[in-house]
């Protein structure tokens, strides 16, 4: 994580630690915000792909987290919990990001267009857009688990955890997923 990067989820986690009756801040919350703050915003950053969507989200899914804290039984799966809330948050942004291009598209009678950011830098950029234009033609399901397990850098047990699927399925999506990407960039 970069220092500006640390930077935000610092103070996205001053901003989101709540205060008990006592008008102290609640300790246990702010332990546990700390210690998944860089991996929910991970999360939603390799769904989003974007550090101000990602951050938004990521403040969504501590709100969401600790408005429902008294529903989550074991407090050490705290981690993997918020992910879990982040991840689908990224995934509706995202989705909702697609549906309102599309309209836009059609409303102005064109065909929706991938936004760049400043020109090209050469083949390494145009390659690595290449890459991503092809991940996000990928099935859902293997999509999902190439932005977590790849772009994320998450081990196959969290992702498993976080989408609730087994760990084997989880090698077994990547394996396939890595299969079609290197078949399709090889083209």
């Amino acid at each position: 994580m970069g220092e500006g990067e640390h930077r935000t989820m610092t103070v996205l986690a001053e901003r989101l630690i709540p205060m008990t009756a006592t008008g102290e801040p609640d300790a246990e919350f702010a332990l546990r915000v700390k210690e998944s703050r860089a991996l929910v915003f991970r999360i939603a950053y390799s769904v989003l792909n974007n550090a101000a969507d990602a951050e938004e989200v990521s403040q969504d899914a501590f709100l969401q987290a600790y408005r429902r804290m008294s529903s989550l039984r074991e407090a050490e799966k705290f981690r993997a919990w918020v992910s879990r809330i982040a991840f689908r948050l990224a995934l509706n942004r995202s989705r909702a990001r697609g549906r309102r291009l599309h309209r836009d598209a059609a409303w102005q009678g064109t065909q929706p267009q991938q936004i760049v950011d400043g020109e090209r830098a050469g083949a390494d950029r145009e390659y690595l857009e290449r890459l991503r234009g092809e991940i996000e033609r990928m099935p859902e399901k293997l999509r999902v688990v190439v932005l977590l397990g790849s772009v994320a850098g998450m081990e196959a047990a969290e992702v498993a955890v976080v989408l609730k699927i087994p760990a084997g399925t989880v090698r077994s999506r990547l394996h396939l997923a890595r299969k079609r990407l290197l078949e399709v960039m090889e083209r």
